[in-house]
């Protein structure tokens, strides 16, 4: 097997349009490098790339055009691929967060909507198709023999739930710190650092994959900034070498973040995104200097559509929420926020009644990377991992695509549901059941791959006293 990484940069400049938001705001400062960063493995002539690309989500018509620069620019076809958006909310918009295209055929109020939200600069969507491409290809370039090593670690001192079940027993998104109705959080979190290593015969490592579910929100305000996974390359780096390459694939994030909403702790600013990179990498760290390395030749990928429906509004809620927006006085009003995501929630489930759903999976060995393009739910991605049949199982969200928030069933319960993950807005449309059909696709993918086995080392007799340690004691 062989490995190469290499990144690229998309650093945006002043000004350009920021993502995170539902409303417009635009970068007002530069606080730290924007990068793609990229990992091609290749078995038998065969290709499978990952690549982690800081931003806040990307479609998959800007994947599709980057793959296909490659194909013109180096020939080069991918068997398999995982792309995924790494989450900060510190970046450029590379991609909106509904299928602006299909928009396109909406009607003419519908598409009047549209001037209030966080659209990507055409410009920077094709400059990061480009570097993306880049990117791919000089990981191909760098390609050469490679070892490979694995294993999950724990880190959970810094990631928490941010749903919580208040005294009247529904669930509510950031119910505010240390808020006396706080019962207990409505989620479980994932403290699973997931890294696999690929290292040169001679003992160096290329790169590695590191895997580690929180949302890119511990960096906070309008200057870019690549969040904690800017941190968890520096430090791998310092340990290991400046040219070691470091895909970071967070994993099902959807209800987690840094912020404890039980203590009045500080939970944002340079330091808070410094802190959580540097403990991520440093369990990454260990992981690689004590899993043993082997010669892996097991690579293989999968991937299906899953057509889900959207969730389609009553007539009498679109006109509400046509009402609504005329009686607000600014666009940036919260009802007027939610107003407008539903009536274009409503115009995409007319043009588009299913969506179809992209999953992935790639085979690394004895690891197993299964990749979907929501903002998954934590307990959805415990699920898929339980159920994969591999101990080192990685859940890659934000992938290959975007398809919004998808949380678990119970968030959607009459009674004890909630949380503006749940509203139905131009990002978050799915039908409630999406998340365990996600769910349940992915576990039948991942049966269709078996953890590669290391043939176990010969038998060797058992030993005998050293002469000199069978002495003692001696008391005169």
């Amino acid at each position: 097997m062989q490995a190469g990484f290499f990144s690229t940069n998309i650093t945006p400049p002043i000004g350009t349009m920021q993502a995170g938001n539902y409303n417009r705001q635009y970068i007002q400062g530069l606080a730290g490098s924007m990068k793609v960063r990229a990992a091609v493995f290749e078995q038998d002539g065969l290709l499978y790339a990952f690549a982690g690309v800081d931003c806040c989500a990307i479609d998959r018509a800007t994947i599709a055009a980057a793959l296909e620069y490659a194909r013109q620019q180096a020939g080069i076809q991918f068997a398999g691929h995982i792309v995924s958006a790494s989450h900060t909310h510190s970046g450029a918009a590379v991609s909106a967060f509904f299928d602006f295209q299909l928009l396109q055929k909406a009607e003419p109020k519908v598409l009047e909507l549209l001037q209030d939200s966080p659209l990507p600069d055409p410009w920077y969507n094709d400059w990061v198709r480009r570097q993306l491409a880049s990117a791919l290809i000089m990981a191909y370039k760098s390609l050469q023999p490679c070892l490979l090593n694995s294993g999950i670690g724990h880190e959970d001192s810094m990631v928490f739930n941010r749903r919580f079940y208040l005294k009247d027993g529904r669930a509510y998104t950031h119910p505010g710190k240390m808020n006396p109705d706080i019962v207990e959080p409505a989620g479980p979190i994932d403290p699973a650092v997931g890294v696999l290593g690929a290292w040169r015969p001679d003992g160096s490592l290329i790169g590695c994959l590191l895997n580690y579910s929180c949302h890119g929100t511990t960096h906070g305000g309008r200057l870019t900034h690549a969040d904690w996974y800017h941190h968890a390359e520096q430090t791998l780096q310092k340990l290991f070498g400046r040219e070691v390459g470091t895909v970071i694939l967070n994993g099902a994030c959807g209800d987690i973040t840094q912020v404890n909403n039980q203590s009045f702790s500080k939970d944002t600013g340079p330091e808070i995104s410094y802190k959580l990179g540097f403990r991520v990498a440093a369990e990454a760290a260990k992981l690689l200097v004590s899993q043993n390395k082997h010669k892996y030749s097991q690579l293989a990928a999968a991937s299906c559509e899953l057509p889900l429906k959207r969730r389609r509004p009553s007539s009498d809620s679109v006109t509400r929420a046509w009402e609504t927006l005329a009686r607000c006085s600014t666009s940036t009003e919260p009802d007027a926020v939610f107003a407008r995501e539903r009536l274009i929630a409503a115009e995409l489930a007319r043009l588009e009644p299913l969506r179809l759903v992209t999953l992935s999976a790639i085979q690394l060995g004895d690891t197993l990377f299964l990749a979907n393009p929501a903002e998954y739910f934590c307990s959805l991605g415990l699920k898929v991992k339980a159920g994969s049949g591999f101990q080192n199982c990685m859940l890659v969200e934000l992938a290959n695509d975007i398809v919004g928030y998808v949380p678990d069933l119970e968030a959607f319960d009459p009674v004890r549901g909630g949380g503006y993950e749940t509203v139905l807005t131009a990002y978050s449309n799915l039908q409630p059941e999406a998340g365990d059909l996600i769910a349940e696709k992915l576990i039948e993918m991942a049966g269709k791959f078996k953890p590669e086995q290391i043939p176990a080392t010969a038998s060797q007799e058992p030993g005998s006293l050293w002469d000199y340690g069978r002495r003692g004691p001696d008391l005169h």
